[in-house]
């Protein structure tokens, strides 16, 4: 008997993964709670455990490869040592067929063939070696269509077990064109329908020959088409389903900092140096103090329900490689300064190492993006679903101010709110920015 190993769904919005690396190799013994592979979902590498005993007979899905989705499967373990290849080779075929009768057990209308016959020996299905050495594995059905178009499989990326190309991957090929600027023309140049280049040629009265050498003429404006990885890919996702579904507002407030920078100043001199305090730190517990004042920002929007909750949960936004991760603080509420100050600087250097486990970095009520480092002296974030809330944090910034008629200088952060207007009313947000106010400008306050 042989078991299939299927991508695992490692978090609850993963729907692809890649596999970074196999720890074991065709022929391994394995034991149940092995590490066998480890994992990239999008956002965290992860080691994957076998749940079962016996021998890894085949891998699947290679080393390195991307973009493997959910419940596909990337190896098969024998269960023991009279199994064969035969036995794991009979049911991978199984698995292949039956994967791709889901997706393809249809009638070719056009071609007056039935498809689900013709994958009976997909599997089987291989070009001959090319240059880089491997094979091209292709179902019959994509095979016929790609040489009815004529199109060239080396071009073609398969989304099928082993890089098997099936019907969709050659229906939806569109071929890439190396686009380029042409030669004399400035940086300005659009390539839209209509518009006329400083060469003087009108691209819409252009025959499509006229345009590729246009395109491909210049050596001197070249631009890097890099795919989407799968981060990025459900980084776009998310905020476009945020901008496009919740209903948010701002609110902005200038808060002055000269009196909670005097007290975080002699409590590092005080520690000497055991820990060192930042602005971000007291940010944080101030937040989640204001939060239980005012508990109606903490909540989240949940189809036809709001949930209340009763601790507060904080992320902070950190940049990563090609993204951006908000790893959580949990129970702020009942964290002191040091206690966060050690959890959030261990977040954050796992975070960037892509090592957090998806607890650490999923949910939250409330998340805090500070681009203070950066010089910006204020901006506006997108909310990060489930949470209702996000704090955008600005440069801090020496300005004159007048106090007992007399000018002196004091120093300012912008703080923005944009909240879903759903469940936190313009009045709610401005109550709760306010207290974040006098607690920032009255530090004494944090000790009721």
């Amino acid at each position: 008997m042989s078991i299939t190993i299927y991508m695992p769904a490692l978090s609850p919005t993963m729907e692809m993964g890649n596999i970074v690396k196999w720890h074991k190799a065709e022929g391994d013994q394995i034991s149940s709670g092995d590490i066998i592979a480890e994992i990239e979902t999008d956002k965290a590498v992860m080691e994957f455990e076998s749940a079962d005993d016996g021998i890894l007979g085949k891998i699947l899905i290679a080393e390195g490869s991307v973009d493997v989705k959910v419940n596909q499967p990337i190896a098969i373990i024998l269960e023991s040592e009279n199994d064969t290849i035969e036995d794991l080779d009979a049911n991978n075929n199984e698995n292949m067929e039956e994967m791709d009768d889901n997706e393809n057990n249809i009638i070719d209308k056009e071609n007056g063939e039935d498809v689900s016959q013709e994958l009976v020996n997909e599997i089987d299905t291989t070009e001959p070696d090319i240059d880089d050495g491997n094979r091209i594995f292709i179902s019959p059905v994509a095979k016929r269509i790609a040489e009815d178009k004529g199109i060239d499989l080396i071009d073609i990326h398969g989304t099928g077990p082993n890089g098997r190309i099936l019907k969709k991957d050659v229906e939806g090929y569109k071929p890439e064109v190396n686009v380029s600027a042409p030669k004399n023309v400035g940086t300005n140049l659009k390539l839209e329908s209509g518009v006329i280049l400083e060469s003087g040629v009108k691209l819409e009265d252009s025959s499509p020959s006229t345009k590729a050498d246009v395109i491909n003429e210049s050596d001197n404006l070249n631009y890097t088409v890099t795919p989407i990885d799968t981060m990025r890919s459900v980084i776009a996702e998310r905020l476009q389903q945020s901008n496009s579904t919740i209903p948010s507002y701002t609110l902005n407030i200038d808060a002055s900092i000269k009196r909670i920078n005097e007290v975080r100043k002699k409590m590092n001199e005080d520690m000497l140096d055991e820990i060192k305090l930042s602005f971000n730190h007291f940010l944080i517990k101030i937040t989640s103090m204001a939060m239980m004042h005012v508990p109606e920002v903490n909540a989240s929007w949940e189809g036809d329900k709001i949930y209340s909750y009763n601790s507060t949960d904080i992320g902070i936004a950190v940049a990563i490689d090609n993204g951006l991760i908000t790893p959580i603080i949990r129970n702020v509420e009942n964290k002191g300064l040091h206690k966060i100050s050690v959890e959030i600087q261990d977040l954050i250097a796992r975070a960037r190492e892509k090592k957090l486990f998806p607890s650490e970095y999923q949910g939250g009520t409330i998340s805090i993006s500070n681009l203070g480092a950066y010089g910006i002296k204020s901006f506006t974030s997108i909310i990060n679903p489930p949470q209702a809330s996000i704090l955008s944090i600005g440069a801090s910034r020496k300005v004159p101010v007048v106090i007992d008629d007399a000018v002196n200088i004091d120093e300012l952060i912008s703080i923005t709110l944009t909240a879903d207007h759903r469940l936190i009313d313009g009045a709610v947000g401005a109550k709760f920015l306010s207290y974040m106010k006098r607690l920032i400008e009255n530090p004494n306050l944090m000790l009721l």
